[in-house]
């Protein structure tokens, strides 16, 4: 299959604002990416780009948040990219809510090591470049090895 994009950002509307910024800096790094926003257009049907954007990432990077884990569409999109990726390992990066716990949500996700968002403390822009490098390396290594 040939992948249009590098990854597939899942996210609650809520969360939004602090995605877009990690977005953002993914596309300045050359990433394409999958971010509703500006891959879904007006007049598109909106389920058909997502089955799109899920089908033609490489990876899944869902933000999961208590918005996430309480709506319906998020795990929606989760629940897709878990079973299309049962025999990808690895293709399923998650970024975690400094205060959310996958565990008690994500039973199936549990195992997977994940990246933290930064808490209200943290250096959110130092974190974000630390993330958005990492998220590079890996559509990089995939890039290299297809």
């Amino acid at each position: 299959m040939i992948h249009q994009f590098d990854l597939f950002l899942s996210h609650a509307s809520e969360d939004k604002p602090r995605v877009k910024k990690l977005h953002d800096k993914l596309v300045v790094l050359g990433v394409k990416v999958f971010f509703d926003q500006s891959s879904i257009s007006w007049g598109d049907s909106i389920v058909e780009q997502i089955n799109i954007g899920l089908m033609k990432s490489n990876f899944f990077v869902p933000f999961l948040s208590n918005t996430f884990a309480e709506k319906g569409w998020t795990n929606r999109e989760l629940n897709s990219a878990i079973s299309i990726n049962i025999n990808r390992k690895g293709r399923i990066l998650p970024i975690c809510d400094h205060d959310f716990h996958v565990g008690r949500n994500y039973p199936l996700l549990a195992d997977i090591l994940y990246e933290s968002w930064p808490g209200p403390d943290a250096d959110e822009e130092a974190k974000l470049n630390e993330i958005a490098d990492k998220l590079l390396a890996a559509a990089e290594k995939a890039k290299h090895s297809q």
